[in-house]
């Protein structure tokens, strides 16, 4: 697929996330930023107002997700690259460059940059629509796309436990050095340390949370905060003992007693967070702006979090799929696809988003709960 800068050197640069955040936000490559910024919340009112049938969302937005994965191939090759940023060449003379002609130029270049991918997306986009719409030969194909997006639902928000466990691994990696020599640990107190530090960071969180952002009504208020410790509690301690051999085994060496503090503080708060989330949105159906802020949030942070991890696996590791110059278009793929099982979800519960985002907490709650026990395992193997 051409050359490719980053594997030509004879030493591979270590993949850092001030480098991935440095790449994804680089003006050259802004305008890509606002696609998404722009046409998820476009498509999701108009399937919400029925003015796109789920049939035609659907294949919206799946459209959408692959003009950039097949965006994201082309930024591999050094050839097809500068297509897809912003040229920042300005002309010396004054005239043109007074202040309006400045924004024009930048609304220009902007929409220049995203032009590769729109035109791949529009030509999926027709020709899908073509085979799948109503009354074509594979209508029966595009009736079942929204019920795939909206079951997709479900691996997005795995997959944002499994980014989180991926990217807090390579910082662990980064930031503890390999020391396997023996040392003495003391399980019980270790497991009673890391119970009282969440407890109390998810009170103080959780109060602040409940006291601003709830209505200060029954359990939507600083009332709810002893049910959601308690709740805290109960799981992350049975997940401690379900995971006591494994944690003892990592805890026999030096390095393995830092990680294993490290990950287990780290796993259960952000899983916490997660079960105040859905403790938050049981209580009460309303969308503020803070909530949709919070899951705004939550998906960048899970976009960053994902590239960090699978760019920096397959550089390593010499895979042609991933490198510096192409990360933000993996990840603008995974929010398009993220926003359409969302829109789907939100078209079939007939808007009901807040019980739709519970269930992603919901989901991304189990999961992190689910692989401490065998993550413990894995950072044990992998330092052998």
């Amino acid at each position: 697929m051409g050359e490719i800068s980053s594997m030509k050197s004879a030493e591979i640069e270590k993949v850092t996330l001030k480098s991935i955040l440095k790449d994804l936000f680089a003006k050259e490559r802004r305008g890509h930023i606002f696609s998404i910024i722009i046409f998820a919340p476009t498509l999701y009112i108009l399937s919400q107002k029925s003015i796109l049938s789920p049939d035609i969302s659907a294949i919206a937005f799946l459209s959408l997700m692959s003009g950039y994965v097949i965006t994201a191939l082309m930024g591999l090759n050094e050839k097809t690259r500068p297509y897809l940023e912003k040229s920042t060449v300005f002309s010396e003379n004054k005239k043109i460059n007074s202040p309006i002609f400045k924004i024009l130029n930048y609304i220009f270049s902007n929409m220049k940059m995203t032009a590769i991918p729109m035109f791949l997306s529009t030509f999926i986009f027709i020709s899908l629509s073509l085979l799948m719409g109503e009354n074509k030969p594979l209508s029966n194909v595009g009736e079942f796309l929204p019920i795939l997006l909206a079951a997709l639902f479900v691996f997005w928000s795995a997959s944002q436990a499994l980014s989180y466990k991926n990217s807090l691994n390579l910082w662990i990696n980064n930031n503890i050095a390999i020391d396997n020599q023996e040392t003495e640990f003391d399980s019980k107190k270790n497991t009673i340390t890391q119970l009282i530090i969440v407890a109390i960071i998810v009170t103080i969180v959780s109060s602040i949370m409940l006291s601003y952002f709830g209505t200060g009504e029954d359990l939507n208020s600083t009332k709810g905060v002893p049910i959601i410790i308690i709740l805290v509690s109960i799981t992350q301690g049975f997940i401690l003992w379900y995971s006591k051999d494994s944690r003892e085994k990592l805890m026999k060496r030096k390095d393995g007693k830092k990680i294993e503090f490290v990950w287990g503080l780290a796993l259960h708060l952000f899983a916490s967070w997660h079960l105040l989330s859905v403790y938050r949105r049981l209580v009460s159906t309303d969308i503020d702006v803070f909530n949709v802020f919070e899951e705004i949030i939550l998906m960048i942070f899970t976009v960053i979090m994902s590239i960090w991890a699978i760019s920096s696996k397959g550089m390593t590791k010499n895979y042609n799929l991933f490198v510096s110059e192409n990360v933000l278009f993996w990840g603008i793929a995974f929010a398009f696809g993220y926003a359409g099982s969302v829109t789907m979800l939100a078209v079939g519960l007939e808007g009901n988003i807040s019980s739709i985002f519970a269930i992603g907490h919901f989901v991304t709650w189990i999961t992190l709960m689910a692989m401490h026990k065998q993550s413990c395992k894995d950072f044990l193997t992998s330092r052998l």
